[in-house]
């Protein structure tokens, strides 16, 4: 309904009791006087948008601890998971930290390990990596806070990034090959999810992709681009870098998702 509505985890924190501060910006002096008045051994940072910075940083007694979903210092960044597998790693994981005012940069403290599978997407692949980093940050809290663990510093030169994504990253480029677009459309579900254009009667049409195998359909002459099957046998297959690939599941714009035979019944694709 468009309504503003509480993340899950103010809903839980109201719900045991616990104060909720919401500041514009991380910088707001009256967050940091509300901060300081909690009179706090350590801060830590999940999933936070916002690079925090001193005098913040210095106001719980041992600093600030952020989990992050790679192993550092591999994809520093927004977006680790999905740049995980777009560029085709099989094990990335979990990493809690020390926070400093360099972007992901500052001293590991622990770290965990998790496969990445075949027909994992950014989203199943999260859902599982929360659980390690929820166990990461309970089991390495208390030992930092104790004394018994110091922040080993990262090597800058093993360092990679995962910058913030913008829709049009998502656009499929069909001069790729197959396993690249698999990849693609794994790395963008849920966000923001990887689309191109088909040619319909009616005109383009743009629709999401949400898996991409190869066909056994003769390519003859094609292009990358070109429609070679776009009916209830062989669904919808496009040339791709290096062969034929079928749209198994597809989202059109405004409607759920579903598989492609289903889709070429109600909407003439032209080959």
């Amino acid at each position: 309904g468009g309504g503003l509505r509480a993340t899950p985890i103010k809903v839980e924190a109201l719900a045991l009791g616990l104060p909720v501060l919401q500041p514009e910006t991380p910088g707001d002096p009256e967050f940091a006087r509300a901060v300081a008045a909690l009179d706090l051994d350590l801060a830590v940072i999940v999933a936070y948008g916002s690079l925090i910075k001193r005098p913040l940083l210095t106001i719980p007694r041992r600093g600030f601890v952020n989990l992050h979903a790679s192993l550092l210092p591999a994809y520093r960044g927004a977006a680790p998971v999905p740049w995980a597998i777009l560029r085709g790693e099989t094990v990335s994981g979990a990493t809690v930290f020390a926070l400093d005012e360099r972007f992901d940069a500052g001293g590991i403290l622990a770290a965990a390990e998790e496969p990445i599978a075949g027909d994992d997407t950014s989203g199943s692949y999260l859902k599982r990596l929360a659980a390690v980093g929820a166990r990461l940050v309970s089991e390495t809290v208390p030992r930092f806070v104790a004394g018994a663990l110091a922040p080993v510093p990262q090597d800058d030169a093993q360092a990679s990034r995962a910058p913030k994504l913008a829709k049009d990253d998502a656009r499929v480029d069909w001069h790729a090959p197959r396993a690249t677009l698999d990849r693609q459309v794994r790395a963008f579900q849920p966000w923001p999810l990887a689309f191109t254009a088909l040619p319909a009667a009616k005109g383009p049409v743009r629709v999401n992709l949400l898996s991409v195998v190869p066909a056994d359909v003769d390519p003859g002459g094609a292009k990358p681009g070109d429609i070679l099957a776009a009916d209830a046998k062989h669904g919808i297959v496009v040339m791709a870098g290096d062969g034929p690939a079928r749209l198994v599941r597809l989202q059109p714009e405004g409607k759920r998702p579903m598989r492609d035979t289903d889709y070429v019944k109600g909407t003439k694709i032209i080959p």
